[in-house]
């Protein structure tokens, strides 16, 4: 039970532009909710209230949380206007840029992003979201702030203590095994959250596909949604329904006409792309945003997912999968 909470301010204007309203609601993130106009969530083991009023940001803690640990938590220490400049490149990135400027990518602890994406396989947003609710309900440590209960992540130390049944109650389905031998290789060996931290993008994706760090059900977005969320692999441009949809439209006039014309003919319709075209997609987008791809990746998705809900709104109301 939370007797005491640690807050602190944080001034915006010396960071850029920033709402958290993106930041948690742009699918980089799982388990955070808004009551009231303010954001509570976990990271970290610890229970977090957030709240903007303008240019100033109020973080209340349920542990000591010092502004250098929050500023890296939140991604203010990136230079978003370099970031946006070298981004804007054609009318869709502007316009995306224009529309989510105040977006960041999260610095998320690297144990606990692993056990969300490994949980979020083939599942939509809302589904991922009941399942972490459940898994940290059931396993997690409770906390109250506020008047309210709220339960964290359960660490890979009490996961690997289970049972695939135990898992199994929380709705995970088949990614029960999955999370259950990832986390007893974790718990067994946390070098090897070390060695992807220090690995370049190229061999720590390799590490986790297919690798000496494979990942018990993890594939290749998932991999790129672990190294950008949690071990700030900036390459990483994890690519999903939304992103695959605008992807033509976003790096028009950025990618040469061949490659423009290839990619339209694997990407019409509603297929999901394999994993030789997710490589290429990949591929050709660091070769277009370099170390800034993974910042490109969240405006594409966040801009794509907007207008192609525009766009079903007029057609049909059956949202997609968010999985590839």
């Amino acid at each position: 039970m939370v007797t005491e909470l640690f807050e602190i301010s944080l001034t915006l204007s010396r960071y850029d532009r920033f709402s958290v309203n993106y930041c948690l609601t742009s699918g980089q993130i799982f388990g955070w909710k808004k009551i009231k106009g303010y954001w509570y969530g976990t990271s970290r083991g610890r229970l977090l209230r957030i709240h903007q009023t303008g240019e100033v940001l109020h973080v209340a803690s349920s542990k000591e949380i010092g502004e250098d640990e929050a500023v890296n938590f939140l991604g203010l220490k990136d230079k978003k206007k370099e970031i946006d400049t070298c981004l804007a490149l054609n009318s869709f990135l502007k316009n995306a840029i224009s529309r989510y400027a105040g977006v960041r990518i999260l610095r998320q602890d690297p144990f606990e992003t692993i056990i969300s994406y490994v949980c979020a396989q083939n599942k939509s947003i809302p589904a991922i979201e009941k399942m972490i609710a459940e898994l940290s309900r059931r396993f997690g440590s409770k906390k109250e702030m506020d008047g309210m209960m709220f339960f964290t992540l359960p660490t890979v130390e009490k996961i690997s203590s289970l049972e695939t049944g135990d898992l199994l109650k929380a709705g995970l389905g088949y990614r029960a095994k999955y999370l259950l031998e990832t986390a007893r290789r974790l718990s067994e060996d946390d070098s090897l959250v070390d060695e992807l931290m220090e690995a370049k993008y190229e061999k720590a994706w390799n590490m986790i596909v297919s690798g000496e760090a494979k990942l018990a059900g993890v594939g290749p977005k998932a991999a790129d949604c672990i190294l950008l969320y949690g071990f700030e692999k900036m390459e990483a441009f994890p690519i999903d329904v939304w992103v695959c949809r605008a992807y033509t439209t976003a790096l028009k006039g950025i990618i040469n006409c061949e490659e423009q014309r290839y990619f339209e003919s694997r990407l019409c319709g509603e297929k999901k792309a394999d994993r030789s075209l997710y490589i290429k997609l990949g591929n050709t987008a660091r070769k277009a945003f370099g170390k800034n791809a993974g910042y490109a990746q969240l405006y594409i998705y966040m801009y794509g997912r907007s207008c192609f809900r525009r766009g079903q709104r007029r057609g049909s109301s059956r949202p997609p999968s968010t999985a590839i």
